[in-house]
């Protein structure tokens, strides 16, 4: 691979397959690999006009698109599909930049078998995903080493609440995939879940403990938190950790099936923190309009 100006308009001699649902970034940095170049330089010689390539993943533009087309012989429409530029209005603080915190070590070791090592489909840096779509394995957390193969569903302290995380998970898709049946959104309820709040009573049983919205349907959850405080905010939920996730995708079953449970939780909400829990539910509520979102994902 050289700067040679007539191989700057050929195409690649070897384009890989993509693997399901994959990044482009990811499919980029495997090209890269294959060639014995660095990511940047790759970019460079494609002249995508950013040494970045994670970038792409969230802007891509029409020149973007015509290069790569030319260079990888690939439909435009299907590059753009490896992104994240087409998803719901709202959605995009769901999506984990950098490192994506989650694997499917299933999936990960076909892929290896397949002659696709390191390849990252979109799902693995998606906010709100504790299984795997493609084979229905619970997922890994990748800031980890867990032993015999444990899953998120075997580390995670909120374990017990798999098959409500499960269901919570599944409530998101059919928000985003168009269904209106809901009357709140469930992605906006993840961050009215995250409102930081006081308990009126901390472990000494006089003075008050901070405390999150969820932490009224999953008590667990306030002790917990609370060494990892300054990584749980209503305004970054894919910060959370995600050995945290199964409670908060809980939560959002619990509240999107019971107008009850989200009335206890503002009930136990205080100060500033019920007027940010209000302010949120009421955007959950408009967004869960069909008339004022976007179906596409």
């Amino acid at each position: 691979m050289t700067d040679d100006e007539d191989d700057a308009y050929k195409p690649l001699p070897v384009v890989l397959r993509p693997v399901a649902d994959e990044l482009l970034s990811s499919w980029l940095a495997r090209h890269a690999a294959y060639y014995g170049v660095s990511g940047p330089f790759f970019a460079k010689w494609l002249r995508l006009g950013t040494p970045n390539l994670s970038v792409l993943d969230h802007r891509l533009g029409l020149t973007q698109v015509v290069r790569l087309s030319e260079k990888l012989l690939c439909d435009p429409t299907a590059l753009i599909a490896m992104t994240f530029i087409n998803m719901p209005s709202g959605t995009a603080e769901l999506i984990c930049r950098n490192r994506a915190p989650q694997i499917c070590q299933p999936c990960a070791d076909r892929h290896s078998a397949e002659g696709a090592s390191g390849a990252v489909p979109k799902h693995w840096r998606k906010a709100w995903r504790v299984t795997c779509p493609a084979c229905a394995a619970p997922l890994s957390d990748t800031t980890e080493r867990p032993a015999n193969g444990e899953t998120l569903r075997d580390t995670s302290p909120f374990a017990r609440l798999w098959k409500e995380a499960a269901a919570g998970e599944a409530i998101i898709e059919r928000f985003l995939h168009g269904e209106s049946s809901f009357e709140y959104s469930p992605v906006g309820l993840m961050s009215a879940l995250l409102v930081q709040t006081w308990r009126s009573c901390g472990a000494s049983g006089r003075e008050p403990a901070v405390g999150w919205t969820l932490g009224a349907i999953v008590p667990e959850f306030d002790e917990l938190a609370r060494p990892l405080k300054r990584k749980i905010h209503h305004a970054a939920v894919a910060a959370l950790p995600i050995s945290f996730r199964p409670a908060l995708l809980a939560g959002v079953s619990q509240t999107i099936a019971s107008s009850d449970a989200l009335n206890a939780v503002r009930e136990q909400t205080m100060l500033r923190g019920r007027r940010a829990f209000d302010r949120l539910c009421e955007t959950a509520r408009l967004e869960a309009n069909p008339t004022t979102k976007s179906h596409q994902t």
